[in-house]
């Protein structure tokens, strides 16, 4: 059986989303020894091609999607158009029989995804969690609360099966009608966010989903990404009203301050932006 990770990536005009797939295609090329497959647009890849990047290199598929509309958020005090609706047809878009789908923000530095391969369970889902500096954030516990249990889509295992089709169908019909979902389960219904997206649908669905096999670890968007190599990453960030520092070496960490990120993914894959 065929075995790959599947990133998306859309640029905006203040994101390059597709500078940050290609440092996570070299991480993944060095921590996990997977292909990797892209799912982006005709401008991300016009963007790499000016960047003088050829993704080709760098991706073992390329799959166009397009989208007319952006959504926004607001990061770092304004709000950025991004594009994120296409995640839910996933099922429909890999090219591989078992699928690891990753976000382009997680700092890869160690081999611990690669126990979700050859998996007895068809899904496996994200849930568990531990913020770099042990702040609680009551976003990543339920929808709202009282609400829902809160289900990442930041990483997601799944190979094609009745289940895999009948969980990303779910995805799909949820995605298409999230107005009467937010007022169902009393959560905002703009932006569209596919972390709400997943843990509806494994809300919905009732089934014991198995978990990956780690806690995500991560780092919120107002903290400061001082230092990012190989094996080391060093973040500061504001806990009780003072900054702190920690150093973190050999571990697998989802970066939100995409804006930074940015900047160090594409000094370390010696992209030019």
């Amino acid at each position: 059986m065929s075995q790959g990770i599947l990133l998306f990536a859309h640029d905006s005009e203040e994101l390059r989303y597709g500078v940050m797939a290609i440092w996570m295609s070299e991480r993944i090329a060095m921590h996990l020894n997977k292909p990797v497959s892209i799912v982006t647009d005709q401008f991300t890849l016009d963007n790499l091609k000016n960047l003088s990047v050829d993704p080709t290199k760098y991706f073992d598929k390329i799959i166009i999607k397009e989208f007319d509309v952006a959504q926004s958020r607001r990061l770092d005090g304004e709000y950025i158009p991004f594009k994120n609706l296409d995640r839910s047809d996933a099922y429909d878009l890999t090219p591989y029989d078992e699928t690891l789908i990753l976000d382009t923000d997680i700092s890869i530095s160690s081999d611990r995804l690669n126990l979700v391969w050859d998996n007895a369970e068809d899904v496996l889902i994200s849930n568990d969690c531990i913020d770099l500096f042990g702040r609680k954030h009551n976003e990543f516990d339920f929808l709202k609360d009282h609400g829902i249990k809160f289900h990442w889509a930041t990483e997601f295992y799944f190979r094609k099966s009745e289940l895999a089709e009948e969980f990303f169908k779910k995805c799909k019909y949820i995605r298409d009608n999230y107005f009467w979902y937010s007022v169902l389960y009393g959560m905002p219904n703009y932006p569209v966010r596919n972390d709400h997206i997943w843990s509806i649908a494994i809300h919905e669905l009732d089934y014991p989903f198995a978990k990956i096999p780690r806690n995500l670890r991560y780092s919120i968007a107002s903290d400061n990404i001082q230092k990012l190599t190989e094996e080391q990453i060093v973040v500061c960030g504001l806990v009780d009203k003072k900054f702190r520092v920690t150093n973190i070496k050999n571990q697998d960490i989802h970066l939100m301050n995409k804006f930074e990120l940015v900047i160090l993914a594409s000094i370390e894959s010696e992209v030019l932006l």
